[in-house]
């Protein structure tokens, strides 16, 4: 399948180039789910909104780059990066960012977020993979490499849909709270019920008399051959 080679050329087809291959699809993907929930994030907190396009659009120029410059600084800024993003995600999910319209309040884990962090996962274990010092790297056949590299990107292409259509409802786990881009005034207390509507009920004649109840009133009384002194 593979060979040992003293060659050390990341363009060649060994382990360390297949890595940087690897590592460049999966960031797609997850720039792909960061760039699907910028909008809506956007309208919620323009900052916030801000940070998914800057990390969506870094995710996505890194991937073209490492595949042409496929050196140490390049990978290193990577690995930096998504480590951060990870560790962002698990905060916000656990203690919720500690500023904002919704500081404090914990993210819901969605599939969306799993599958972002999935993929910066793989990033960052591929990119440090590359990074290993070693004396020989190992050679792929032609065939064998085109099979990895494939298996790859069908694994991001067959995951990033799923995540972008997830991210598309975004939701805030806070108590009581779920939303699809849009927070209640007061962290998930219910709205006050609607005032009743009175204007289509009936309204009573002012000719009509009303009816008497039962033990109420005057009564008559007929009675034959008897008289009431």
């Amino acid at each position: 399948m593979y060979m040992q080679h003293n060659a050390t050329s990341r363009w060649q087809r060994t382990d360390i180039r297949l890595a940087t291959v690897v590592a460049a699809f999966a960031s797609v993907g997850a720039g792909v789910i960061h760039a699907a929930v910028t909008p809506q994030h956007w309208q919620e907190w323009i900052p916030a909104g801000a940070f998914f396009a800057g990390i969506a659009l870094f995710q996505l120029a890194w991937a073209g780059a490492v595949l042409r410059l496929p050196h140490t600084p390049v990978i290193g800024v990577a690995i930096a990066a998504n480590l951060a993003s990870m560790a962002l995600w698990g905060a916000s999910r656990t203690w919720g960012v500690p500023f904002g319209p919704h500081a404090g309040e914990p993210e819901a884990i969605g599939i969306a977020g799993v599958l972002a962090v999935l993929f910066e996962a793989i990033v960052v274990l591929s990119a440090a993979w590359s990074l290993l010092p070693r004396e020989r790297s190992a050679v792929f056949a032609p065939g064998a490499y085109r099979f990895a590299a494939a298996g790859a990107a069908v694994f991001v292409v067959a995951l990033t849909p799923l995540g972008v259509l997830s991210g598309l409802e975004h939701t805030h786990g806070g108590p009581g709270e779920s939303h699809t881009g849009s927070h209640s005034d007061e962290q998930g207390e219910p709205a006050p019920a609607p005032e009743r509507d009175t204007s289509q009920e009936p309204t009573p004649d002012a000719d009509t008399p009303p009816s008497e109840e039962p033990g109420t009133g005057n009564h008559e009384h007929e009675d034959t051959g008897h008289s009431h002194d």
